[in-house]
């Protein structure tokens, strides 16, 4: 067996004598005269109720044995070595330790592949919009083509070429929806101690155009009330959020416990921002079109879905063939719904901090792009009126 400087009666072999250590290579007889190595933290000291210091200790064990009397060249080999490897263990753990508690950037860290840290973040990622971190990092992949990145290598230049990338090959909002969700992948990593300064702070990325969805006007949605549509519970869903301004993720997770008739309301707690946004939580009043619907679907059982809905490219196609049904000659998918909802609030006079309220926005800064297309319509009214030849 390898010598260790002390041991005692309870048998625990300390490998790591002296002061100094934060992490401490240790073992622990075991039966059928096996000694199992650990490593034991030291984390300070706390006192109690009454006063008295406590130590406080964190333990890992490392799956490495030492045989305690090795009978041959090839067992005091095997202790050699596999003493070699715990006490390297118990080295980086230390340095790693005490960078964590100065707040320095982790040195093992900054070597993993950034490729598979980005793949880690996208399998734990929790949030409905997980499709936005999906696509961002199909991208990211395709712009390195490298299987293998260190964090070195990402700079704030690395990350203006990689936005520049996304606005040459994408159009419309897409560009910004993907890049934010890298600055949110680089904030995680600075967390985490992969780079020392987040190399996306600073770079901005500008949601051009506005809205992209077309909004429906009252005459249309008439027009479309009017139409033939193949999936019945879609054309009804369609309208509830044209009536309520919800999300198809939020319409198709809606349970009758969600609605209160006597009241009038929904509560409901939006999908996309349930873990982001402290106005999660909204409460929509149901006006006479929203409540009609929903006394013809007949209440179900309080944990029973209101709409039986398919996926949202399912929904979108039946959305597209509703709509040229209806001759109506506008690229309308369901986010239309809940943008046609704020807008026709607005036209009709509904101040921006209820519309706000309503959407579950965190800032007004989001509902104020509602403001700007309503301005948007009223000028494109204006040049629309004919002619009067005087």
């Amino acid at each position: 067996m390898a010598k260790s400087t002390n041991s005692n009666q309870r048998g625990t072999i300390n490998y790591t004598p002296g002061k100094g250590f934060k992490v401490k290579l240790r073992g622990k007889r075991r039966s059928k005269g096996y000694i199992s190595l650990y490593l034991d933290y030291y984390l300070g000291t706390v006192k109690d109720a009454k006063g008295k210091a406590k130590v406080q200790r964190k333990y890992e064990y490392l799956n490495i044995y030492q045989k305690e009397s090795p009978q041959n060249p090839e067992e005091r080999q095997r202790n050699k070595s596999n003493l070699d490897l715990a006490l390297s263990i118990r080295a980086k753990r230390e340095e790693i330790f005490n960078n964590d508690i100065e707040g320095l950037p982790n040195p093992y860290r900054k070597k993993i592949n950034f490729q598979d840290y980005f793949q880690n973040f996208v399998d734990t990622y929790e949030n409905k919009d997980k499709r936005l971190v999906i696509a961002c990092h199909k991208y990211f992949k395709a712009f390195t083509n490298e299987e293998f990145i260190t964090s070195n290598q990402i700079d704030e230049a690395f990350v203006i070429r990689f936005r520049n990338y996304l606005q040459t090959h994408l159009n419309g909002e897409t560009p910004y929806n993907y890049f934010t969700k890298f600055k949110k992948l680089c904030k995680q990593a600075t967390k985490d101690r992969i780079f020392n300064v987040n190399p996306a702070d600073e770079v901005k990325v500008t949601r051009q155009g506005g809205i992209k969805k077309d909004i429906l006007t009252l005459a249309e949605v008439e027009k479309l009330a009017k139409a033939r549509c193949s999936h019945e519970h879609v054309r009804l869903a369609f309208f509830f959020c044209i009536n309520t301004g919800l999300r198809h993720v939020d319409a198709k997770a809606l349970k009758w416990k969600n609605i209160d008739l006597d009241k009038g309301q929904i509560k409901l707690t939006q999908a996309k921002v349930a873990k982001t946004s402290s106005n999660a939580i909204i409460y929509i009043d149901l006006n006479s079109n929203a409540k009609n619907i929903l006394l013809k679907l007949g209440k179900g059982k309080p944990e029973e879905n209101i709409f039986t809905l398919p996926s949202l490219s399912g929904s979108l196609k039946t959305i597209k063939a509703w709509v040229q049904n209806a001759e109506i000659s506008k690229n309308i998918t369901w986010h239309s719904a809940r943008h046609s909802f704020a807008t026709n609030l607005l036209i009709n006079q509904t101040d921006i901090k209820t519309v706000s309220s309503l959407l579950g926005h965190t800032s007004l800064k989001h509902t104020q792009k509602y403001t700007h297309l309503v301005d948007e319509l009223k000028k494109k009214a204006v040049n629309n009126l004919p002619e009067i030849e005087l």
